[in-house]
């Protein structure tokens, strides 16, 4: 199993300058990563401001030094591969290889239908696979050339290459089958997140437990250790991470148990404004809890 994670999320919805608060807060707090979101809606609240996920990502470079930063996910609705491997490639020298990638299908809720995007379930999946595909290729390599039913490129270049060799750490949100394939394929790290029609904490663990042994299965027929992948689990409701330092800890050490070893934490009070505790545990939590649980991981 991968080294216990815990990464912070933020939507870039907030005012620049509190956005760099929370990015300096989350370092000196010591989380792992720092996730933006890929969207051109705000994709939980109406006519709400929103700025750019991989733009914002070079603001979040010059104002960190050593949290890691990515944008989760980076969507099939709203990037070609050979501009945002160019992307990565320039944040990833920007941020003296601190970059981590991960790539989706895209929740049609951050703004499907305003990019024009209407396709099918199973097209989406195909021109996934080939998304996943050509931009691994690109952020390997200086030159490349890729002929596929969705995607294409003649010699398409990469230069410089990364920092991060053989490229940066990718990361596939996968719920179906066929996705989860994909992840087994390509993947350094799986992501999944519930779903929108889980209602409690138990149906969130099974899917997750279901979910994850079917990546092990994909994985083991491809000869590929399952440990090897980072299991990530962004702790998006019903889950409720900032209930209390317990309830903290018993989420993690009830998923660690299936394998996820990486945490994916929306800032306190962002689902419920007027949870005023939940500051007070989520600073109990990154200060105390978490160092013990890394300690305990580590031994």
């Amino acid at each position: 199993m991968a080294e216990l994670r815990f990464c912070a999320y933020q939507y870039q919805h907030l005012p620049l300058v509190e956005l760099r608060e929370r990015w300096t807060r989350a370092e000196e707090l010591g989380f792992d990563v720092m996730w933006n979101v890929d969207t051109v809606v705000e994709p939980d609240r109406a006519r709400h401001p929103i700025f750019d996920g991989p733009a914002t990502l070079v603001d979040l470079a010059s104002t960190t030094s050593r949290i890691r930063i990515g944008t989760l996910i980076s969507s099939l609705y709203f990037r070609s591969p050979v501009t945002l491997s160019k992307a990565a490639m320039t944040v990833d020298h920007l941020s003296g290889g601190r970059v981590e990638l991960a790539l989706g299908v895209g929740d049609p809720s951050a703004g499907a239908a305003q990019a024009g995007v209407d396709w099918s379930p199973a097209e989406r999946v195909k021109r996934f696979r080939e998304f996943v595909e050509v931009t691994d290729l690109l952020l390997r390599q200086e030159i490349t050339t890729y002929e596929g039913q969705f995607y294409r490129c003649r010699e398409a270049e990469t230069i410089p290459l990364p920092v991060q060799r053989p490229r940066p750490p990718i990361t596939v949100a996968a719920h179906g089958p066929k996705m989860l394939e994909i992840t087994a394929e390509f993947a350094d790290g799986w992501s999944s997140w519930g779903g929108y029609g889980i209602e409690t904490e138990d149906d969130f663990y099974q899917a997750t437990r279901e979910r994850a042994e079917r990546l092990a299965d994909l994985c083991a027929a491809r000869g590929r250790d399952p440990s090897s992948m980072r299991h990530s689990l962004v702790c998006f409701p019903p889950l409720t991470p900032w209930a209390s330092t317990s309830a903290f800890r018993e989420m993690v050490e009830r998923y660690r148990a299936i394998g996820i070893d990486e945490f994916v934490l929306y800032w306190p009070r962002n689902w419920d404004p007027r949870a005023t505790h939940e500051d007070k545990v989520f600073e109990a939590v990154m200060t105390s809890v978490v160092p013990e649980l890394r300690a305990g991981s580590a031994a």
